[in-house]
């Protein structure tokens, strides 16, 4: 049996890949359950792992791979799993997709972690920003909720995130992706964006549609990762 640690645009490509190869996926969000379950009947588990539950996993299902395309940023599992498996003498493969190289860039300020992106946007004279990064980020940028609009998935759960935030729901936009350059572009040009706030996702994750949006509107981006 195959682990793929899934919940990205990679996992469906690797699944594909693996054809009728007997696997389990595991999502670590709602919104990754809902979308894999409904493609991946019967083959999805939703749970966040440790150390030790994920090795009770690999011992219990008799997991003789595991196999990452997990988000990114989500270093903590890909930790957690590159030991257990090799603790457990089974294979690990990072099937992560890269992230963009982002140095010395015109236009756009690194930051390591949403709680650093702002503190640079509240020293920064950005009054429309778009916050791309996701539902769990939002509450870093409670400060900012009245100088900027918060995208995210349109779920009640995430909606609720941003209202706690302090986002009114005139400033939260629900929508599901992915979103093409020309969206992008319409969208910052409807709002009058001036900054947009995104993590480095790498390819096949909206990201190089935001920087093309953001070079041609010459609108600043601040990059989380």
């Amino acid at each position: 049996m195959i682990l793929v640690l899934g919940g990205t645009s990679t996992t469906h490509q690797i699944v594909a890949e693996l054809g009728n190869q007997p696997l389990i996926i595991s999502v670590a969000t709602d919104y990754g359950q809902r979308e894999f379950s409904a493609r991946y009947p019967g083959r999805v588990l939703h749970t966040r792992f440790s150390a030790e539950s994920l090795a009770h996993f690999i011992t219990g299902q008799d997991i003789t791979r595991i196999i990452d395309t997990t988000h990114p940023h989500a270093r903590e599992i890909s930790a957690i799993a590159r030991t257990v498996a090799a603790q457990q003498s089974i294979p690990y493969e990072d099937r992560i997709r890269p992230v963009a190289e982002l140095a010395a860039q015109p236009g756009i300020i690194t930051c390591q972690s949403a709680a650093e992106a702002a503190t640079y946007l509240l020293g920064s004279p950005h009054q429309r920003i778009l916050f791309t990064t996701g539902s769990n980020t939002i509450p870093h940028f409670a400060p900012l909720a009245t100088r900027g609009y918060a995208r995210v998935l349109p779920f009640e759960d995430s909606i609720a995130k941003c209202v706690a935030a302090g986002f009114e729901r005139s400033r939260i936009i629900a929508q599901q992706g992915p979103f093409s350059t020309d969206f992008n572009l319409a969208l910052c040009r409807e709002y009058r964006i001036d900054c947009l706030v995104t993590k480095n996702s790498g390819a096949g994750s909206g990201f190089d549609e935001k920087r093309e949006a953001c070079l041609e509107l010459g609108i600043e981006m601040v990059v989380v990762g």
